[in-house]
């Protein structure tokens, strides 16, 4: 099979209510993440290294940052005469259903779906950090006649994922029953965001969803026909974070402090691309202290910076304490302050002497451009 018979589609503000702070003024795909990235980066990479050229990313609101950092998606190698990159906001006739829903989102871009050419489509949410080898999962997928393959990983089940998908698998990875919102905090097979099929098989499913008002795709269809359809799971091996509350999102930025977790998530086989924003190296005042931290371009540290995430253009002052924090592009912290557990946003202003002390299981989160 050729990698270009495969549509990716990444749904661009899934499951954005989990980190509402965040998400409350940009899309899900466009949270920044590590002091470089932003969340849909990881799925453009995985996508674009598997030799997929044309990806769809489904928007609806606030999506004004997510065009400025995808832009043409020259820096994933999706600039491209035929395929590419597309921002697909929803299209709504008169009298349809405005919900927000997967199956409503796909119902609504199905001019879209219809006008591709590839054989199989690549659904995929925003809330996976990980480094994933999606040429593997097409081939498992071909090799053993799946009608859809989901992508799983294998763990505790999170309490703040309250709609989350579990499912059992005989020992050739076919998947014999789902489980959606389970109550058990075993170890299990969690879906991790990802299903793989044929374009036919997804259109025929919406089609079908929307004509019976049946909306939920996993429960009316997955749920139902678990034995009508060949259902197959692919497992994700090595790093992995789920982002289902603002605290796994504080605790999937402070994984990258360790070293063996940056090396599987960055895989030198598989890299992971982000825009780049040219800028002069970071400077370190006489005094300055940094400590088990990522530091981005372009910064000015004058004070002490320990196990934190800094983002590019970030300025801090003398005498200012910075730990277990992360800190987005272009934030200012003057002197004398004492920020720990805290996550500033973009464009914030933390005056001198001023204090903050937040909790690892209960981050502080400042907005943007807010000055206290």
């Amino acid at each position: 099979m050729r990698n270009n018979d495969v549509l990716g589609i990444i749904f661009g503000n899934s499951h954005a209510e989990r980190i509402q702070s965040l998400t409350s003024h940009r899309t899900m795909a466009s949270v920044p993440f590590g002091g470089k990235y932003r969340l849909v980066d990881f799925n453009l990479s995985n996508m674009s290294n598997c030799g997929i050229t044309d990806v769809g990313i489904i928007v609806d609101k606030n999506f004004f940052s997510l065009m400025d950092h995808v832009g043409s998606g020259k820096s994933w190698d999706l600039s491209r005469k035929n395929g590419g990159v597309h921002l697909l906001p929803p299209f709504i006739q008169s009298g349809e259903a405005s919900g927000d829903t997967v199956i409503e989102k796909l119902y609504s871009i199905r001019r879209f779906l219809n006008d591709a050419t590839d054989e199989y489509v690549l659904l995929a949410d925003c809330d996976l950090v990980a480094n994933v080898n999606y040429s593997d999962m097409i081939q498992q997928h071909i090799d053993k006649n799946a009608d859809v393959t989901v992508l799983y990983i294998n763990g505790l089940n999170s309490e703040s994922r309250q709609d989350s998908v579990t499912f059992t698998t005989d020992t050739d990875e076919r998947i014999v029953e789902f489980l959606v919102e389970p109550r058990a905090k075993a170890e299990c097979n969690i879906a991790a965001g990802a299903i793989l099929t044929s374009r036919k098989l997804l259109l025929e499913i919406v089609q079908e969803c929307v004509n019976t008002n049946k909306l939920n795709y996993v429960r009316n269809i997955f749920q139902k026909d678990v034995n009508k359809y060949r259902f197959y799971g692919y497992k994700h091996e090595g790093y992995y974070s789920l982002i289902s509350s603002i605290e796994e999102y504080f605790e999937a930025n402070m994984d990258l402090l360790n070293r063996e977790n940056r090396k599987e998530l960055f895989n030198v086989h598989r890299p992971i691309y982000t825009k780049v924003r040219d800028d002069m190296p970071s400077r370190y005042g006489l005094g300055s202290s940094v400590k088990n931290s990522l530091v981005a371009q372009g910064c000015v540290i004058e004070g002490e910076v320990e196990n934190s995430i800094i983002s590019k253009g970030v300025r801090i002052g003398k005498g200012s304490k910075v730990k277990n924090c992360i800190v987005m592009q272009d934030t200012k912290i003057g002197e004398n302050a004492n920020l720990s557990y805290v996550i500033c946003d973009k464009d914030v202003v933390i005056k001198d002497g001023r204090a903050l002390c937040g909790y690892n299981s209960f981050p502080i989160y400042i907005p943007s451009e807010k000055v206290l």
